[in-house]
């Protein structure tokens, strides 16, 4: 009688560490999600000079996160994209000199994304989708602030 206590007893308990198992897998699958924020954040704007207000070619924007490099259009236009929201900043160049109108000073711009910017809403830990723009005013440089190659 012992040993079919002890049968039955073991048996029970394998039963409910399997069924425990297949219950504590499916519901933390469906209630969790493992990973950090992330979202699509897109900055976007036209670099003009300053003095005229026209539009500026051929100026490097780079984005800190993973050295993006873009260059600005025949309309000063460009447009950033990053994955996540983390001390984005842009570094704006000048590095053709004098061939797009004059040679223009350095910038470095932090952007910061609020729900204001956000365009489409996300879901657990996807963000959704933010744009920003951000138009850029350089000035060119005097000639003492060139420098020499």
């Amino acid at each position: 009688m012992y040993i079919m206590k002890k049968h039955i007893t073991q048996s029970y308990d394998r039963l409910i560490a399997i069924l425990l198992g297949i219950l504590g897998t499916s519901t933390a699958c469906l209630t969790s999600e493992y990973g950090v924020p992330h979202g699509d954040y897109k900055v976007l704007g036209t670099i003009i000079d300053q003095t005229t207000g026209q539009p500026i070619q051929n100026i490097q924007v780079t984005s800190n996160r993973y050295g993006d490099t873009i260059y600005s259009d025949a309309q000063g236009k460009y447009d950033v994209t990053f994955v996540d929201n983390y001390q984005n900043f842009l570094k704006i160049e000048d590095i053709d000199g004098e061939e797009n109108g004059g040679e223009f000073g350095t910038q470095e711009i932090n952007i910061e994304f609020t729900k204001a910017d956000q365009v489409e809403k996300g879901k657990n830990w996807y963000e959704g989708k933010f744009v920003k723009t951000q138009n850029i005013e350089l000035t060119k440089k005097e000639n003492n602030e060139k420098t020499i190659d």
